[in-house]
């Protein structure tokens, strides 16, 4: 698995983000960029390639769903793998991040295993 890739994180809990970023330090990968929420995620997706974006659900002025539809309706980027992470487990909530186009649902709180896992999975999927 290629540790070099470009890993989007976006979450408006800058803790949260935090914590993502330093599972994922701790496993190798070492290239990350930040958004705060979906519309800044968005503006940085038209001008940066980014191989992965780990998305909160729930943020302010574009929710993780959105940005998902988003990202699935443009053409440059719609192929960027997409994991939506989620404080609600509930299987309507999963059924929906699929139906948009998720790559993979994440429930918090969650394990580095379980992150590095979905991670290494959508990148083989999508390779």
């Amino acid at each position: 698995m290629n540790k070099d890739i470009s890993i989007m994180i976006v979450d408006d809990n800058e803790p949260m983000r935090l914590v993502i970023k330093a599972m994922l330090e701790e496993e190798g990968y070492k290239n990350f960029v930040e958004a705060e929420d979906g519309v800044s995620a968005f503006m940085i997706l038209k001008n940066q390639k980014t191989d992965l974006i780990i998305s909160d659900w729930n943020m302010l002025e574009m929710t993780g769903i959105e940005l998902l539809k988003k990202v699935r309706a443009d053409k440059e980027i719609a192929p960027t793998p997409f994991i939506i992470v989620s404080g609600e487990g509930l299987d309507s909530s999963k059924d929906q991040a699929c139906k948009y186009g998720a790559n993979a649902f994440i429930t918090k709180p969650f394990r580095q295993d379980e992150l590095i896992i979905s991670i290494t999975r959508v990148m083989e999927q999508t390779a």
